[in-house]
């Protein structure tokens, strides 16, 4: 346990370890979850965004996370002993303020780490540990039970997404996954990126040919009512798309048409803008389907 002071001079206490303590390891995935609560009713926090983790900060004397010129990643726990949290300075501040959700989370791994005497207690891969970090800090800072009713209230569409995205201080992408996870009606939400198939790559390698990068499906998350079938990865979209003018022209396009995935097509509104995802130029895009809400 860490001795510093921090946030207020008030004494640090791990909060994956606090949580440990009064709850015991982790057993399942959903514990993440009941972290996330544990942390806000620790510090008081209501569900009115936006989020104020200070409060989080404070009451377990964490330092406030510290802005570095980091390179390879938006965040990086130093030191869970003191609670020492590096930040990405020239990231967005709603892209920084996801970060330090992630952070606060990867501390209750750290806890269940130290706490892994007992071979029976899970041992999450590294990406599904990320992926759980970043399902947790969507939890803390867009509460479901002040969330999802503004979602029913506005529909679920681009204009909302911005709307929630500044009222909860997020990034647009993350609170449009957050909207597809708790969304009714036929809703998926697909990120695009210009790339090769895998034999493409392959063929490319050994040979002089160069293949030709088409505009992909990069990865793609649906509503539960969604029945306009799978959404297969790698899929390419037709030039003459909405999608492929969005990444053409750089602005956003929106209408009805017809999307082929391989297998069949499916006919839908298409709501689609120009995203830049690292380095690379990409078109996020919604997409409904016909007599969804």
């Amino acid at each position: 346990m860490g001795v510093e002071h921090g946030e207020g001079d008030r004494k640090y206490r791990h909060p994956g370890q606090a949580f440990l303590s009064r709850y015991g390891a982790l057993q399942r995935e959903q514990d993440v979850s009941r972290y996330v609560e544990f942390l806000r009713q620790e510090a008081g926090l209501g569900d009115t965004p936006p989020i104020d983790l200070s409060l989080i900060y404070r009451h377990f004397g964490i330092p406030t996370p510290r802005r570095a010129p980091l390179d390879e990643q938006q965040g990086i726990l130093v030191d869970s002993r003191t609670g020492m949290i590096l930040i990405k300075e020239d990231d967005p501040l709603v892209r920084q303020r996801f970060t330090e959700g992630h952070e606060l989370m990867e501390l209750l791994f750290d806890a269940q780490e130290q706490a892994r005497t007992e071979s029976f207690l899970p041992n999450w891969s590294a990406d599904r540990k990320e992926r759980l970090c970043d399902q947790g800090a969507a939890d803390l800072l867009m509460p479901q039970t002040s969330f999802l009713p503004r979602l029913n209230e506005l529909g679920l569409s681009l204009s909302t997404g911005r709307s929630l995205a500044a009222l909860y201080q997020t990034s647009l992408l993350a609170t449009l996954v957050r909207m597809v996870q708790y969304g009714t009606g036929e809703h998926a939400l697909v990120l695009w990126h210009h790339a090769l198939t895998q034999r493409e790559s392959a063929q490319t390698a050994s040979s002089s040919i160069k293949a030709k990068k088409k505009l992909r499906i990069w990865w793609s998350i649906r509503t539960d009512d969604w029945r306009g079938g799978f959404i297969p990865k790698h899929k390419s979209i037709a030039p003459d798309s909405l999608i492929a003018k969005t990444h053409l022209k750089g602005h956003h396009h929106s209408g009805t048409e017809t999307i082929h995935l391989g297998w069949g097509e499916v006919r839908c509104q298409v709501e689609a803008i120009p995203i830049a995802f690292g380095d690379q130029s990409c078109v996020l895009s919604l997409l409904h389907r016909s007599g969804s809400d």
